[in-house]
């Protein structure tokens, strides 16, 4: 008699590309957080937007080449010469611009997709640190020394504490790797979120994590209350990143390419 051969299904470690964009999609927010959400949104991210936008050219590498390119635009010397032949309708329109023209199209046009989206730096600080600017992006110990919790004695920075928050966020953000990722859609977005407090809750007890989706439809009960110890009735009081991302594309602050 021939043994039946059993064949093991083994549970994917975590969501996939059409699974995240679907949760995302599908994505209710409670409505009696919206407001919490959105103070979080206009006191805390929006604000920083600029400072979290100076970390991802840093970790991009163009830290350097915006202030010349800047230079370049604010020098008289050389606007008369690119605008003085043009048709009126383009010297009104570039009048008219705010910032100059290369500096607000300077991201698109030097890294396009592959550098790190500012509301994802903006996300994790929120995550790790509860937006203290005193705090490592790698795991939120104090940023007067070195990196005790996982991942330990960092940053790496050629010199020893204190730390900036800027120069300890880019070595936490290359130390795992997202500089090199190429193609920032919402998977990636949510997925490298996720990977911050790792894949646990969907792996391990098939529960989406309050780590992404918290004062959601998306999320109910079940939380990680202390390392290793999951606690299937206590509830997240954190605000998921999803959600957050969720309610600024609902505002029109953002907007995250699917695919």
């Amino acid at each position: 008699m021939k043994k039946t051969k059993t064949i093991k299904i083994v549970k994917p470690s975590q969501p996939t590309d059409l699974e995240y964009i679907k949760m995302f999609d599908d994505c209710v927010i409670d409505p009696t957080k919206t407001g919490t959400i959105d103070k979080v949104i206009d006191d805390h991210i929006s604000s920083s937007r600029n400072r979290y936008t100076d970390i991802s050219d840093q970790v991009a590498g163009n830290s350097l080449i915006k202030p010349i390119v800047s230079a370049f635009w604010s020098n008289p010397i050389f606007q008369p010469a690119l605008f003085s032949d043009q048709p009126k309708s383009v010297n009104t329109f570039f009048s008219s611009v705010q910032t100059n023209p290369f500096e607000s199209s300077f991201n698109n046009f030097v890294v396009g997709s592959s550098k790190i989206p500012w509301y994802f730096i903006a996300c994790a600080h929120y995550l790790e640190c509860s937006f203290d600017f005193k705090k490592h992006l790698h795991n939120g110990d104090p940023l007067s020394g070195y990196t005790i919790r996982v991942p330990a004695n960092r940053p790496k920075v050629g010199h020893g504490p204190p730390f900036t928050f800027e120069e300890s966020a880019v070595d936490a953000l290359k130390l795992m790797k997202l500089n090199e990722i190429t193609n920032w859609n919402l998977p990636t977005v949510l997925r490298k979120l996720e990977a911050y407090n790792g894949f646990g809750y969907f792996k391990y007890h098939s529960v989406n994590s309050p780590y992404l989706w918290s004062y959601s439809n998306q999320y109910q009960k079940g939380k990680y209350v202390a390392d290793g110890k999951f606690d299937a009735e206590a509830v997240s009081k954190q605000m998921g990143a999803a959600v957050i991302l969720k309610r600024m594309e609902q505002r029109t602050i953002i907007y995250i390419p699917r695919h």
